[in-house]
């Protein structure tokens, strides 16, 4: 028996279980959202206790403490100290000359300071979480499971940019894809819940929240997905920019005499939802304000979901046929009305939603889609919490 906890740390969320083997059975789960703010919002189910509160969460420090402190103590507790973990898992985004699922070690930790570039909003608080737990639990294995292994798949015409070749040989330019244990549950899930072999069937997972993308999986297999070369790419995201032409990026740092740094944090803080709306990185704030009157708000909704259905029929002539578009992640999970926006105009393509069905989903598994519809279509939780604790326990059962 070994307990596995999972820490994913998004862009702006904390997600936790703890997860027992080999039953795989879940003994806390937990979600912190809006972390870096006053108003972060808590829910957890501990030990047979659930709750929720709003409270402030100023960094990942303070979100990481506040798990832990709900893991050990209280009437929520389920373990009596960190001493009865037998491995912390993490869904780690990229590092530089690793890839997989491999144990976390001061390399490891170099390569993903490394490339903080190309992640500058997950690797800095991944890199701080990381050595957090490693001084809290000196003598736990440590393992990070790397976003881009499930797109290891896609076919190198998929993968490739038309850049100079020693840009692809010397600084591994190329799309790398992200979100991976995401969708890996989502290959996993939907064929259980359609009664269909993995192998046969085709689908559209849509992780959608404060990070978003969208991946093509034919047979299990991802064969292309939205995101890139960084988790900047794709579709625009809570305060990241999404895909952009840089050339535009170029003449405004010729025009205001911007440095790299300066850009950096334009891109990854202040575009996004929250450049575009002008109201917040959070699509609920956003809907509030449309729903208000406020025009951009309105435009930020617009702009994401027509993104969304655009990369949705470019995956559906990559694939040829589509047996399921599942909808996961925060947004996708919960946002009815982004939903029936994203689907709205497809039905010559055979994805019908069931306005009703779609309408009263909201963070649970089912089905939305219309019985006329010829695709299904799932509001499917992901779970990547225990993917990266099956592969964490797939390498430390290899003696790794």
């Amino acid at each position: 028996m070994s307990n596995v906890l999972v820490a994913n740390v998004g862009s702006t969320s904390l997600k936790f279980q703890l997860i027992r083997f080999p039953e795989e059975k879940s003994l806390a789960w937990g979600r912190f959202e809006k972390i870096g703010s006053q108003d972060a919002i808590l829910s957890w189910t501990c030990g047979g206790e659930s709750g929720s509160t709003i409270e402030p969460l100023p960094d990942y420090p303070a979100a990481i403490g506040r798990m832990i402190q709900l893991l050990t103590s209280g009437p929520s507790a389920v373990i009596s100290g960190l001493g009865e973990i037998t491995a912390v898992g993490f869904k780690t985004v990229i590092a530089k000359g690793f890839d997989g699922c491999v144990r976390i070690t001061d390399p490891v930790l170099k390569g993903m300071e490394d490339y903080t570039f190309l992640a500058p909003a997950h690797n800095p608080p991944y890199v701080k979480a990381i050595r957090l737990f490693r001084e809290a639990m000196p003598n736990t294995p440590l393992v990070g499971l790397f976003e881009p292994a499930f797109h290891t798949t896609m076919p190198e015409y998929a993968r490739v940019y038309a850049v100079p070749k020693e840009w692809r040989d010397r600084h591994g330019i190329r799309r790398y894809g992200y979100h991976g244990a995401s969708h890996r549950y989502i290959s996993e899930r939907i064929p259980v819940l359609l009664s269909l072999p993995k192998e046969e069937i085709n689908v559209i997972s849509c992780h959608l929240g404060g990070s978003s993308s969208i991946c093509a999986i034919r047979g299990g297999k991802s064969v292309d997905t939205s995101m890139g070369f960084s988790p900047q790419s794709g579709l625009f995201h809570g305060t990241r920019n999404g895909d952009l032409d840089p050339f535009a990026v170029l003449y405004v740092m010729q025009q205001e005499g911007l440095s790299i740094e300066e850009v950096v944090r334009l891109l990854t803080r202040q575009s996004g939802f929250l450049g575009l709306s002008g109201v917040s990185a959070d699509v609920r704030d956003i809907e509030k304000a449309e729903a208000e009157g406020n025009a951009e708000a309105h435009l930020a909704l617009e702009a994401f979901c027509y993104d969304v259905k655009k990369t949705i029929g470019g995956f559906l002539a990559v694939l040829g046929r589509l047996d399921a578009l599942v909808f996961t992640g925060g947004i996708g999970e919960r946002g009815a009305e982004v939903r029936r926006r994203i689907c709205a105009g497809l039905e010559p393509l055979g994805i019908i939603l069931d306005d009703r069905r779609n309408a009263e989903q909201s963070g649970k598994e089912g089905s939305i889609g219309s019985e006329e519809s010829r695709t299904a279509i799932w509001v499917v939780p992901t779970n990547e919490e225990l993917i990266v604790a099956r592969a964490t326990v797939e390498l430390l059962n290899a003696g790794q």
